[in-house]
């Protein structure tokens, strides 16, 4: 069997000791794997230390790109209404924020504090809410969960 043909080419290695330790050799038909800090499995970033500051930074961007979208689409003249945009807002933001919440909520709330502001500008956005709106009522007229 080839190396090639193996759905397996890299080896991460979670660890939180910090000490310095030798990383494990794999090999495979005398082949190597590689040892690598970071990998992304099922849509998710994992690191070595299981902090996960990768994949909070990769879903900050993308849900940036997204809103970016909602503040096109909701111009207070032509744009789309708010049922629309909070349609929008649940399949672009919310998924993407929800998927794998449960492997990196574990995470210090230092990191997950930079997400928390995410959804709420993206309400804000798709109600045409003032930014000094308060979070909770945003959320009961969007009838979203805190």
């Amino acid at each position: 069997m080839a190396l090639n043909s193996l759905k397996i080419k890299r080896v991460i290695h979670f660890c939180n000791q910090r000490r310095l330790h030798p990383e494990p050799l794999l090999f495979l038909n005398n082949h190597p794997f590689p040892v690598v800090n970071e990998v992304k499995f099922l849509g998710l970033y994992f690191d070595n230390k299981l902090s996960f500051l990768l994949h909070i930074k990769y879903l900050k961007t993308k849900c940036l790109q997204a809103m970016n979208l909602f503040k096109i689409i909701a111009h207070h003249t032509w744009g789309a209404d708010q049922s629309t945009l909070l349609t929008l807002y649940r399949t672009l933001v919310r998924s993407k924020l929800d998927y794998g919440a449960i492997v990196y909520g574990s995470t210090c709330k230092s990191y997950l504090k930079i997400l928390e502001p995410l959804p709420n500008q993206a309400l804000r956005i798709c109600l045409g809410a003032y930014r000094t709106s308060p979070v909770s009522s945003l959320q009961v007229l969007a009838h979203e969960f805190p």
